[in-house]
């Protein structure tokens, strides 16, 4: 006979169940930006590569999905065992939070709050995580748009969920991580999200050399712009997930600064609109429209590390250089001859510019540590924001990046290739991979075949 389990109301009363929800629905936000991503880029490619861009894209963000669940969320948690210093913490946080872990394998009312306090919370964040792993890989795999090989794009997708977002992660984001504990901060994920795929991009569009034909401009507009409304309303959704609600005591950023919900969301919108005034100019100085709707996603990744350390007049005023960031980045690309004229631009200059931000704005702001811990290492806010610290996480993430992006290209241009064959490119990747072929190619053989 089976004994029953053990059931701990305090883990599914109604907070713990509001907060839950809370995180299923930032969790949400971060797919619907993966959907958004993908419509992006459709927008953005030849016809004759457009389902092959989706089936890889959505591909590659569910293998990088994957790959971090296997082992990521473990490593990120351990930071949290090496301040409760719990012994053996890294094999414990495997053992509990690997994909198959005691903590992923229990219903929350069945586990002791005393161990694992809030743990239906705990469980939705690995889902959080999840979502945002596919969404690096996504926005990655944008950097190789019609021309990377498929095996090429999901060995990258793999590596960058399975081993970078999780160490990333553990260094930069967290609020007992190791630099966070010396001062660093982050809100959203610059350094271990859009750092890492500015400079992942980076070396990827290199490595990959320019496309045969480089598209002016979407060649469906339509559809880049939906994509692009869709990741607006994905944003604040993700944003305000990022941060932490303690009952009786307010919202704290992720590094356990002080804030506030509303204000947190506030700046959100003003930062789009910050990036939609410089967008908007900069639009109709060049005869551009993408920069009215690239704009708003410009300003929000200049503020990307701050919005729980300013104020909405702050976060407009800052969210205003996004887009001059972002031109600024594409002219050196094209100096470069490196063919990436959106993921590098939008992510890397921007994030950069957001974490310095950070450490000039917020200086001196306590963070760090954990709460109920009164003095020690990870005592609660004991360590403060610095410009310098910032400095040091921008070094210390782009070398990382680097290297690894690096790395791995090599060994993959030396085995299955990075790169499809000319032939396969000029003829599109829909009718190489999917014998799908482009509606001019269709449109061509019918009056032959009805010739004949």
């Amino acid at each position: 006979m089976s004994v029953p389990l053990q059931v701990f109301s305090d883990q599914v009363d109604l907070h713990q169940q509001v907060t839950a929800f809370f995180y299923i629905f930032a969790s949400l936000g971060v797919f619907l930006g993966v959907i958004a991503v993908a419509l992006i880029d459709a927008g953005f490619v030849h016809r004759k590569n457009l389902m092959d861009t989706i089936v890889q894209k959505i591909l590659s963000a569910f293998i990088a999905s994957g790959s971090f669940m296997l082992v990521g969320y473990a490593v990120w948690n351990y930071q949290y065992y090496q301040a409760f210093a719990v012994p053996n913490g890294f094999s414990q946080a495997l053992s509990d939070w690997w994909m198959a872990g005691a903590n992923l394998s229990k219903f929350a009312q069945n586990i002791d709050p005393a161990g694992v306090p809030e743990a239906d919370t705990f469980q939705v964040f690995s889902v959080f995580f999840f979502c945002f792993s596919g969404l690096t890989a996504a926005l990655i795999h944008g950097a190789g748009l019609e021309r990377i090989k498929p095996g090429a794009s999901f060995i990258t997708a793999a590596f960058v969920g399975g081993v970078m977002v999780p160490a990333l992660s553990y260094l930069t984001y967290g609020s007992v991580s190791p630099l966070t504990n010396a001062g660093l901060h982050d809100f959203v994920g610059a350094y271990c999200l859009y750092m890492l795929v500015g400079v992942w991009s980076l070396v990827l569009a290199w490595r990959l050399g320019p496309r045969l034909s480089i598209p002016a401009g979407p060649h469906n507009p339509l559809l880049a712009a939906g994509g692009f409304f869709a990741l607006l309303l994905a944003i604040p959704m993700f944003v305000i997930g990022c941060g932490f609600l303690t009952p009786g005591q307010g919202y704290f950023g992720p590094t356990m600064t002080t804030s506030g919900l509303g204000i947190v969301f506030a700046n959100v919108f003003m930062s789009f609109a910050g990036g939609a005034l410089s967008g908007g100019w900069i639009a109709y100085r060049k005869r551009k429209p993408l920069y009215i709707l690239s704009g708003p996603v410009a300003g929000y990744l200049a503020c990307t590390a701050l919005f729980d350390l300013v104020l909405p007049w702050q976060a407009l005023v800052i969210s205003l250089c996004g887009p001059f960031i972002l031109i600024g980045g594409e002219a050196l690309l094209r100096k470069l001859k490196i063919d990436d004229p959106k993921v590098t631009p939008l992510a890397l200059g921007p994030s950069v510019f957001s974490v310095l931000m950070a450490g000039w704005v917020g200086a001196g702001v306590p963070q760090g540590g954990f709460p109920g811990i009164a003095d020690g290492t990870y005592a609660f806010q004991h360590a403060h924001v610095s410009f310098a610290t910032q400095l040091e996480g921008v070094l210390i993430v782009v070398a990382i990046s680097a290297f690894a992006a690096l790395i791995l290209s090599l060994i993959i241009e030396k085995t299955v290739g990075l790169r499809v064959s000319a032939q396969a490119e000029q003829r599109g990747l829909d009718d190489v991979y999917w014998n799908m072929q482009p509606q001019a190619a269709n449109a061509a053989a019918k009056p032959q075949a009805t010739a004949a």
